[in-house]
Formats: C-alpha cells, structure tokens, sequence
C-alpha cells in the first residue's frame, strides 16, 4: 500500500477545493446539502458534513480517505439548495481528482474504469440470451469502438495513475 505524503500544496488545495464554485470555508454545516441528496436520502453513508468539516481543518490524510466524494451521483441538488453557495459537487469532484493523484480512488471506481477498458460498457455483459429473454436488446460493441475506446483512456491520467494498463 502507498503511504501518502502531501506537500504544502496539496495541503493549501485541500482547504480551497470550493473556489471552483464556491467558497468551503462558508459553510456553516446546516445540512441542506444532505436533506436533498438522493444517496443521503437513500440511506447510503455520506458524511459530507464530516467531510467538509475535515477539508476546513486542513486534515489531508483523512480527507484524502475519505469514500464520500466517490457516492456523489451529480444530481445538482446541492448546488441549488446551499443557502451559502458552498457547491458540494465542485468540491466532490475536486477531490476525485486530488485522491485520484494520490492512488486513493475506491476499488469500485478501478473495476469501473477496467470494465469500460474490456468491453465498453460500465456493466460486463455476462449473458445476452438472458436479457434476450427478458425483452431487452443485446447489449455489444465492435471491436473498432472497444479499441477507440482503450487508446483514449490510454491516452489519459487513467494510464497514469495505474488504472489501465
């Protein structure tokens, strides 16, 4: 496993993530954010109060393990409900991309992303003579597009980052 060391630009990054959309620092911890998140509402775990507070106090480490930013299905709603406009989606997204720097994406985006690298879909299709028989349509791609596919991504941080190979 990766020890994580973060420099004093990371740090300083950790503590403006909202300057895309929003200041974090305004945030006042009301909760609107969560009393409209479908995932919230849904019963998933998305302490994004304590994630926010973590990211303000500058504690990296811990921020950076954070799983929250990952179970954000950009709804918008959020945005639209902030009464501070902090933008949480901005700041989720911000730290996809800082954990993903540091080799802290979750498993289930890596199995995401290696899906999409075999077959061109989110979703390994295991059987289409079963979804045949459900009434769905079969699910495939050419070999073409699965190949424009992979030199995209291999084209990308994912290639990077350890994700594809």
């Amino acid at each position: 496993m990766r020890v994580l060391n973060l420099n004093d630009k990371d740090v300083r990054l950790i503590g403006e993530l909202g300057r895309e959309g929003g200041d974090i620092r305004k945030c006042i911890q009301c909760g609107a954010c969560m009393s409209i998140c479908p995932v919230a509402i849904s019963g998933f775990e998305f302490p994004n109060k304590r994630l926010f507070k973590l990211i303000i106090l500058e504690m990296g480490q811990e921020v950076l393990e954070h799983k929250s930013p990952w179970m954000c299905i950009s709804c918008h709603r959020c945005i639209d409900v902030c009464p501070r406009d902090v933008n949480p989606h901005s700041i989720y997204f911000a730290l996809r991309r800082l954990q993903s720097k540091h080799f802290k994406n979750p498993k289930v985006f890596e199995d995401l992303v290696k899906r999409i690298y075999s077959h061109g879909f989110s979703v390994e299709v295991l059987d289409n003579e079963k979804r045949k028989s459900l009434g769905l349509s079969e699910m495939s791609i050419d070999p073409e597009s699965i190949e424009e596919i992979r030199n995209i991504m291999k084209d990308s941080k994912l290639a990077e980052l350890g994700v594809i190979r």
